[in-house]
Protein backbone atom coordinates (compact mmCIF):
# COMPACT_ATOMS: atom_id res chain seq x y z
CA UNK A 1 0.00 0.00 0.00
CA UNK A 2 2.95 2.67 0.69
CA UNK A 3 4.71 1.82 -2.14
CA UNK A 4 1.12 2.83 -4.13
CA UNK A 5 0.73 6.05 -2.55
CA UNK A 6 4.66 6.51 -3.29
CA UNK A 7 4.25 5.71 -7.20
CA UNK A 8 1.17 8.21 -7.24
CA UNK A 9 3.36 10.90 -5.00
CA UNK A 10 5.37 10.63 -7.79
CA UNK A 11 3.34 10.63 -10.71
CA UNK A 12 1.54 13.79 -8.86
CA UNK A 13 4.91 15.77 -8.63
CA UNK A 14 5.77 15.25 -12.12
CA UNK A 15 2.60 16.12 -13.40
CA UNK A 16 3.06 19.33 -11.55
CA UNK A 17 6.86 20.14 -12.17
CA UNK A 18 5.78 19.59 -15.71
CA UNK A 19 2.77 22.11 -15.56
CA UNK A 20 5.23 24.60 -13.90
CA UNK A 21 7.31 24.16 -16.44
CA UNK A 22 4.38 25.00 -19.23
CA UNK A 23 3.28 27.79 -17.24
CA UNK A 24 6.39 29.77 -16.44
CA UNK A 25 7.71 29.29 -20.10
CA UNK A 26 5.97 32.51 -21.61
CA UNK A 27 6.89 34.27 -18.69
CA UNK A 28 10.49 33.15 -18.73
CA UNK A 29 10.53 33.80 -22.75
CA UNK A 30 8.89 37.25 -22.33
CA UNK A 31 12.17 37.81 -19.46
CA UNK A 32 14.38 37.03 -21.41
CA UNK A 33 13.41 39.05 -24.30
CA UNK A 34 12.70 41.94 -21.82
CA UNK A 35 16.53 41.73 -20.74
CA UNK A 36 17.91 41.78 -24.30
CA UNK A 37 15.59 44.72 -25.01
CA UNK A 38 17.21 46.95 -22.59
CA UNK A 39 20.75 45.58 -23.51
CA UNK A 40 20.10 47.15 -26.84
CA UNK A 41 21.66 50.31 -28.14
CA UNK A 42 18.44 52.65 -30.01
CA UNK A 43 19.35 51.17 -33.56
CA UNK A 44 19.40 48.06 -32.27
CA UNK A 45 15.94 48.26 -30.81
CA UNK A 46 14.89 50.24 -34.43
CA UNK A 47 16.09 46.98 -36.17
CA UNK A 48 14.35 44.91 -33.45
CA UNK A 49 10.93 45.76 -32.77
CA UNK A 50 9.71 45.45 -36.74
CA UNK A 51 10.22 41.87 -36.13
CA UNK A 52 7.64 41.88 -33.57
CA UNK A 53 4.83 43.96 -36.05
CA UNK A 54 4.91 41.73 -39.16
CA UNK A 55 1.53 40.83 -38.36
CA UNK A 56 0.39 44.36 -38.50
CA UNK A 57 -0.33 44.78 -42.50
CA UNK A 58 -1.38 48.30 -42.25
CA UNK A 59 2.29 49.50 -41.56
CA UNK A 60 4.71 50.54 -45.04
CA UNK A 61 7.52 50.02 -42.80
CA UNK A 62 9.88 49.56 -45.56
CA UNK A 63 9.55 52.84 -46.72
CA UNK A 64 8.16 54.95 -43.43
CA UNK A 65 9.17 55.58 -40.14
CA UNK A 66 6.44 55.49 -37.79
CA UNK A 67 6.06 56.92 -34.54
CA UNK A 68 3.12 57.26 -32.39
CA UNK A 69 2.28 60.39 -30.79
CA UNK A 70 1.50 61.34 -27.38
CA UNK A 71 -2.20 62.61 -27.16
CA UNK A 72 -3.24 65.83 -28.46
CA UNK A 73 -0.16 66.21 -30.17
CA UNK A 74 -0.15 67.99 -33.52
CA UNK A 75 2.06 68.49 -36.89
CA UNK A 76 2.56 72.14 -35.95
CA UNK A 77 4.06 70.95 -32.66
CA UNK A 78 6.96 68.68 -33.84
CA UNK A 79 10.38 70.30 -34.92
CA UNK A 80 12.38 68.25 -37.53
CA UNK A 81 16.27 69.80 -38.13
CA UNK A 82 17.86 68.38 -41.11
CA UNK A 83 21.68 69.08 -40.95
CA UNK A 84 22.84 68.35 -44.27
CA UNK A 85 26.83 68.90 -43.09
CA UNK A 86 26.48 66.66 -40.01
CA UNK A 87 24.20 64.28 -41.91
CA UNK A 88 21.93 64.18 -38.32
CA UNK A 89 18.13 64.74 -38.76
CA UNK A 90 16.76 65.86 -35.14
CA UNK A 91 12.97 65.56 -34.47
CA UNK A 92 11.64 67.42 -30.98
CA UNK A 93 8.41 66.25 -29.75
CA UNK A 94 7.37 68.12 -26.54
CA UNK A 95 5.34 66.98 -24.10
CA UNK A 96 7.10 63.76 -23.69
CA UNK A 97 7.40 61.35 -20.72
CA UNK A 98 10.80 60.33 -20.15
CA UNK A 99 10.04 56.40 -20.70
CA UNK A 100 8.07 57.30 -23.45
CA UNK A 101 9.89 55.84 -25.94
CA UNK A 102 10.24 52.63 -24.54
CA UNK A 103 6.65 52.12 -24.83
CA UNK A 104 5.83 53.59 -27.87
CA UNK A 105 9.10 52.43 -30.13
CA UNK A 106 9.94 54.60 -33.10
CA UNK A 107 8.73 51.41 -36.15
CA UNK A 108 10.38 51.35 -39.68
CA UNK A 109 13.32 49.48 -41.86
CA UNK A 110 15.98 51.83 -43.58
CA UNK A 111 19.26 50.52 -44.51
CA UNK A 112 20.38 54.60 -44.29
CA UNK A 113 20.70 55.18 -40.61
CA UNK A 114 23.88 54.67 -39.28
CA UNK A 115 23.11 55.76 -35.90
CA UNK A 116 19.66 56.47 -33.46
CA UNK A 117 19.20 57.98 -30.27
CA UNK A 118 16.48 58.35 -28.65
CA UNK A 119 15.52 60.42 -25.08
CA UNK A 120 13.46 63.36 -23.52
CA UNK A 121 11.31 63.77 -26.64
CA UNK A 122 14.49 64.28 -28.69
CA UNK A 123 15.15 61.71 -31.33
CA UNK A 124 18.60 62.00 -33.11
CA UNK A 125 19.17 60.12 -36.68
CA UNK A 126 22.86 59.82 -38.05
CA UNK A 127 21.90 59.08 -41.88
CA UNK A 128 24.86 57.58 -44.37
CA UNK A 129 24.39 60.27 -46.86
CA UNK A 130 22.10 63.79 -47.03
CA UNK A 131 18.69 63.07 -47.44
CA UNK A 132 15.24 65.42 -47.80
CA UNK A 133 12.76 64.67 -45.04
CA UNK A 134 9.07 64.34 -45.59
CA UNK A 135 6.52 64.15 -42.93
CA UNK A 136 2.70 63.70 -42.30
CA UNK A 137 0.86 63.63 -39.08
CA UNK A 138 -2.13 61.15 -39.41
CA UNK A 139 -4.42 59.75 -36.93
CA UNK A 140 -1.76 60.12 -34.07
CA UNK A 141 1.16 58.83 -35.95
CA UNK A 142 3.95 60.48 -37.26
CA UNK A 143 5.12 58.90 -40.52
CA UNK A 144 8.92 60.04 -42.11
CA UNK A 145 10.16 59.46 -45.85
CA UNK A 146 13.66 59.77 -46.50
CA UNK A 147 14.02 61.21 -50.07
CA UNK A 148 17.57 61.96 -51.96
CA UNK A 149 18.33 65.03 -53.64
CA UNK A 150 17.66 63.64 -56.89
CA UNK A 151 14.29 62.55 -55.74
CA UNK A 152 13.46 66.45 -54.97
CA UNK A 153 15.90 68.53 -57.95
CA UNK A 154 16.72 68.43 -61.17
CA UNK A 155 20.39 69.42 -60.24
CA UNK A 156 21.80 69.74 -57.06
CA UNK A 157 25.25 72.72 -56.11
CA UNK A 158 26.78 72.91 -53.34
CA UNK A 159 28.39 76.01 -52.43
CA UNK A 160 31.18 76.58 -49.68
CA UNK A 161 31.77 79.46 -47.79
CA UNK A 162 35.36 79.35 -46.91
CA UNK A 163 37.22 79.07 -43.39
CA UNK A 164 34.85 80.60 -40.85
CA UNK A 165 34.41 80.51 -36.85
CA UNK A 166 37.84 80.22 -35.77
CA UNK A 167 39.59 80.39 -38.76
CA UNK A 168 39.26 83.48 -40.20
CA UNK A 169 41.53 83.08 -43.07
CA UNK A 170 43.49 86.31 -44.65
CA UNK A 171 42.95 89.20 -42.45
CA UNK A 172 44.20 92.74 -43.11
CA UNK A 173 43.05 96.14 -41.36
CA UNK A 174 40.68 93.97 -39.32
CA UNK A 175 38.71 92.85 -42.25
CA UNK A 176 38.67 88.99 -42.27
CA UNK A 177 38.19 86.78 -45.33
CA UNK A 178 35.83 84.47 -43.40
CA UNK A 179 33.56 87.22 -43.50
CA UNK A 180 33.61 88.69 -46.83
CA UNK A 181 33.48 84.58 -48.24
CA UNK A 182 29.99 84.33 -46.07
CA UNK A 183 28.91 87.87 -47.22
CA UNK A 184 28.93 86.84 -51.02
CA UNK A 185 27.66 83.53 -50.29
CA UNK A 186 24.82 85.11 -48.35
CA UNK A 187 23.70 87.43 -51.65
CA UNK A 188 24.52 84.30 -53.67
CA UNK A 189 22.08 82.58 -51.13
CA UNK A 190 19.31 85.55 -51.64
CA UNK A 191 19.84 84.85 -55.87
CA UNK A 192 19.29 81.04 -55.85
CA UNK A 193 16.59 80.79 -53.70
CA UNK A 194 14.49 83.78 -55.91
CA UNK A 195 15.54 80.99 -58.97
CA UNK A 196 12.11 79.34 -60.63
CA UNK A 197 14.60 76.46 -62.03
CA UNK A 198 14.32 72.94 -59.59
CA UNK A 199 17.85 73.57 -58.38
CA UNK A 200 18.54 72.04 -54.92
CA UNK A 201 21.48 74.36 -53.65
CA UNK A 202 23.28 73.13 -49.95
CA UNK A 203 25.76 75.27 -47.93
CA UNK A 204 28.70 74.06 -45.70
CA UNK A 205 27.78 77.28 -43.70
CA UNK A 206 25.38 80.51 -43.75
CA UNK A 207 26.71 81.94 -40.24
CA UNK A 208 30.01 82.09 -38.66
CA UNK A 209 31.18 78.16 -38.41
CA UNK A 210 34.09 76.50 -39.18
CA UNK A 211 33.05 72.47 -40.51
CA UNK A 212 35.99 70.48 -40.79
CA UNK A 213 37.59 70.16 -43.99
CA UNK A 214 36.28 66.75 -44.62
CA UNK A 215 32.94 67.50 -43.40
CA UNK A 216 32.93 70.62 -46.30
CA UNK A 217 34.47 68.46 -48.59
CA UNK A 218 32.15 65.39 -48.35
CA UNK A 219 29.07 67.28 -48.72
CA UNK A 220 29.59 67.21 -52.81
CA UNK A 221 29.60 62.99 -52.55
CA UNK A 222 26.69 63.16 -49.53
CA UNK A 223 24.12 65.46 -52.07
CA UNK A 224 25.93 63.36 -55.34
CA UNK A 225 25.86 67.23 -56.44
CA UNK A 226 26.47 68.36 -59.63
CA UNK A 227 28.90 70.42 -58.75
CA UNK A 228 31.07 71.91 -55.85
CA UNK A 229 31.89 75.75 -55.30
CA UNK A 230 33.96 77.14 -52.83
CA UNK A 231 34.56 80.48 -52.32
CA UNK A 232 37.40 82.36 -51.19
CA UNK A 233 40.06 85.34 -51.40
CA UNK A 234 43.47 85.97 -51.61
CA UNK A 235 46.41 87.52 -50.29
CA UNK A 236 50.26 87.70 -50.97
CA UNK A 237 52.17 84.89 -49.43
CA UNK A 238 53.75 87.36 -46.79
CA UNK A 239 50.40 89.32 -46.05
CA UNK A 240 51.97 92.70 -47.07
CA UNK A 241 49.85 95.20 -49.03
CA UNK A 242 50.95 94.95 -52.57
CA UNK A 243 49.87 95.73 -56.33
CA UNK A 244 48.89 92.01 -56.95
CA UNK A 245 45.55 91.84 -57.36
CA UNK A 246 42.47 90.15 -59.96
CA UNK A 247 40.62 86.70 -59.54
CA UNK A 248 41.63 83.38 -60.22
CA UNK A 249 40.26 79.54 -60.23
CA UNK A 250 41.63 76.21 -58.75
CA UNK A 251 40.76 73.02 -59.44
CA UNK A 252 42.23 69.48 -59.52
CA UNK A 253 44.95 69.16 -62.08
CA UNK A 254 44.77 65.19 -61.10
CA UNK A 255 41.42 64.76 -62.10
CA UNK A 256 41.03 65.36 -65.96
CA UNK A 257 37.46 63.65 -66.52
CA UNK A 258 36.53 63.46 -70.10
CA UNK A 259 33.76 65.79 -70.37
CA UNK A 260 31.92 67.43 -67.81
CA UNK A 261 35.66 68.15 -66.36
CA UNK A 262 36.68 70.10 -62.97
CA UNK A 263 38.76 72.56 -65.13
CA UNK A 264 36.22 73.48 -67.39
CA UNK A 265 33.78 73.63 -64.68
CA UNK A 266 37.01 76.16 -63.40
CA UNK A 267 37.08 77.85 -66.88
CA UNK A 268 33.04 78.78 -66.65
CA UNK A 269 33.65 80.17 -63.09
CA UNK A 270 36.82 82.35 -64.21
CA UNK A 271 35.09 83.74 -67.26
CA UNK A 272 31.80 84.30 -65.57
CA UNK A 273 32.99 86.49 -62.12
CA UNK A 274 35.82 88.61 -64.32
CA UNK A 275 33.58 89.47 -67.07
CA UNK A 276 30.99 90.59 -64.16
CA UNK A 277 33.00 92.11 -61.59
CA UNK A 278 35.60 93.50 -64.58
CA UNK A 279 38.57 91.96 -62.26
CA UNK A 280 42.31 90.98 -63.63
CA UNK A 281 41.58 87.56 -65.36
CA UNK A 282 44.58 85.97 -63.56
CA UNK A 283 44.09 82.36 -64.92
CA UNK A 284 43.44 78.69 -63.61
CA UNK A 285 45.71 77.18 -60.94
CA UNK A 286 46.93 73.65 -59.70
CA UNK A 287 44.21 72.92 -56.42
CA UNK A 288 45.11 69.17 -55.94
CA UNK A 289 46.81 70.27 -52.14
CA UNK A 290 44.00 72.02 -51.36
CA UNK A 291 41.95 69.22 -49.43
CA UNK A 292 38.98 70.18 -50.12
CA UNK A 293 39.19 69.88 -53.90
CA UNK A 294 41.23 66.31 -53.86
CA UNK A 295 39.13 64.74 -51.42
CA UNK A 296 36.05 65.64 -53.28
CA UNK A 297 33.90 63.49 -55.16
CA UNK A 298 32.64 65.95 -57.64
CA UNK A 299 33.33 68.63 -60.59
CA UNK A 300 34.93 71.31 -57.72
CA UNK A 301 36.34 74.53 -58.07
CA UNK A 302 37.61 77.11 -55.60
CA UNK A 303 37.32 80.52 -56.49
CA UNK A 304 39.77 83.36 -55.07
CA UNK A 305 37.60 86.39 -56.05
CA UNK A 306 40.38 89.05 -55.30
CA UNK A 307 42.98 90.26 -53.03
CA UNK A 308 42.93 91.63 -49.13
CA UNK A 309 46.34 92.86 -49.57
CA UNK A 310 45.97 94.78 -52.66
CA UNK A 311 43.85 98.24 -50.89
CA UNK A 312 41.34 99.00 -53.87
CA UNK A 313 39.97 95.39 -53.90
CA UNK A 314 39.99 95.42 -50.51
CA UNK A 315 37.54 98.29 -50.31
CA UNK A 316 35.78 97.00 -53.00
CA UNK A 317 35.78 93.40 -51.53
CA UNK A 318 34.35 94.80 -48.33
CA UNK A 319 31.44 97.05 -49.92
CA UNK A 320 27.81 95.46 -49.97
CA UNK A 321 27.59 96.34 -53.82
CA UNK A 322 30.66 94.86 -55.00
CA UNK A 323 29.56 91.41 -53.00
CA UNK A 324 26.17 91.65 -54.62
CA UNK A 325 28.30 92.08 -57.91
CA UNK A 326 30.41 88.35 -57.16
CA UNK A 327 26.94 86.60 -56.29
CA UNK A 328 25.82 87.70 -59.81
CA UNK A 329 28.92 86.50 -61.45
CA UNK A 330 29.34 83.41 -59.31
CA UNK A 331 25.40 83.01 -59.86
CA UNK A 332 25.73 83.42 -63.69
CA UNK A 333 28.63 80.69 -63.65
CA UNK A 334 26.20 78.10 -61.86
CA UNK A 335 23.49 78.63 -64.59
CA UNK A 336 26.04 78.03 -67.43
CA UNK A 337 27.94 75.36 -66.12
CA UNK A 338 23.95 73.83 -65.64
CA UNK A 339 23.10 74.40 -69.02
CA UNK A 340 25.94 73.46 -70.72
CA UNK A 341 25.48 69.78 -68.57
CA UNK A 342 26.75 69.55 -65.15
Amino acid sequence: MGEKILKISSMVLIIMIVATIIILRPFSAVHEREAKRQQMSNLQMFAYYPEQIEDEGDINLRQQLRLELPEGIEEKDISIENNYVQQLITIQIPNVEKDYFDKHPLLGRSNHIDDLHMKNGVIEINMDSVYEVRSKVSEGFLYIDFLTPQQVYDKVVVIDAGHGGGAPGAMKQEIMEKDINLAIVLQLKKLLDKNDKNIGVYYTRTEDVNPTFEQRAQLGGKTKANLYLSVHNNSTEDGQMSQYNGTEVLYDEKKEEAGLSSKHLAEICLEEITKTIGSKNNGLTHGNSIYIIRNNEVPAALIEVGFLTNQEELDKLNSLDYQKLVAQGIYKAILRALEEGY
